[in-house]
């Protein structure tokens, strides 16, 4: 954990008081004796438990990716609203500025706390959950949140939304939002991450749906009436399926020849992502904001590697 800065998001206070007092009542403190005899009172500190996942994953947790959307449409929102003129469109150099600028350095300041048990993304744009009294909360940083919502924010404006689409969305929500700041949902926010962007999909975050158990029995007992009619001989036994590995997606050495197609299945590999992620057909200007989002990916592998 050498490699975490750990931010205090509250300290443990240990304050002395006068027996009698109410100050576990108003606060929700817990009150004890010391040792010397004082009445005191304790705050509790909460750490977020981090997976394997949280520490070392190149990709955003799929837990956090819906909240992370978030803080990536907040940060290209405030990003517009930096550098839009009061009376036209930004031209095309003005706003993919803003786009590069934006997922390139402004992610800085995220982490993971744990809040009520539960391990949430923190960080400018992100709403801030009411601690209980008497508790506090430590929040885990580290610069590989500030490379997920970076690789995060790459993604959706150059390969799933595109940047002059972005730009659009949030120069049509903004023009609204001027003629009626009541009604109108100004800018980009998280519709888009529910909507457009589907990662904060229903389908994420519902409970799994309970198995029907009457069904299944009847079929396991319909199952074994047929086997005992059936010669042993003909009851086939299920073999279980094995899973091929493909070797073509191992990473190459840095000497080793390989074609264009196995170095992108090998680098797809490495970054979390299915083949089909880096080589399915594209037009030549999908091509070209793919490109310029795995150069994104490689220059933050090379950047940790040194």
């Amino acid at each position: 954990m050498s490699r975490y800065l750990l931010k205090l998001s509250a300290a443990v206070v240990l304050c002395s008081l006068a027996p009698g007092t109410a100050a576990e009542e108003t606060t929700g403190w817990e009150q004890k004796t010391d040792e010397s005899g004082r009445t005191v009172q304790q705050l509790k500190i909460e750490a977020p438990t981090m997976t394997e996942e949280d520490q070392y994953g190149h990709r955003m947790p799929e837990r956090y990716r819906c909240d992370a959307c978030r803080a990536v449409m907040f940060h290209l929102d405030q990003g517009f609203r930096a550098k839009q003129p009061k009376d036209r469109r930004l031209k095309a150099w003005e706003y993919t500025d803003v786009l590069d600028e934006t997922c390139k350095n402004a992610f800085s300041g995220y982490g993971i706390k744990s809040v009520k048990g539960e391990n949430e993304l923190t960080g400018p744009g992100l709403p801030k959950e009411d601690i209980s009294a008497g508790h506090g909360a430590i929040q885990f940083t580290s610069e590989t949140w500030s490379k997920r919502l970076g690789e995060m924010c790459r993604s959706f404006v150059y390969e799933e939304l595109g940047e002059e689409e972005t730009y659009d969305i949030f120069y049509k929500r903004y023009l609204a939002e001027k003629a009626s700041p009541a009604s109108a949902e100004g800018g980009l926010t998280e519709a888009l991450c529910r909507n457009e962007l589907r990662q904060c999909s229903a389908s994420k975050t519902a409970p799994p749906k309970q198995k029907n158990k009457k069904g299944e029995k009847e079929k396991k007992a319909e199952k074994e009436k047929k086997n005992k009619k059936l010669p042993a001989k003909d009851i086939k036994e299920k073999k279980p399926k094995t899973v091929g590995v493909n070797m073509d997606a191992q990473m190459p050495s840095s000497s080793e020849k390989v074609s264009v197609e196995q170095f992108f299945r090998s680098l797809a590999d490495k970054h979390g992502l299915k083949a089909e992620d880096y080589v399915a057909p594209r037009s030549k200007s999908e091509w070209e904001k793919a490109i310029v989002s795995i150069a994104g990916r490689i220059f933050s592998d090379q950047k940790t590697e040194l």
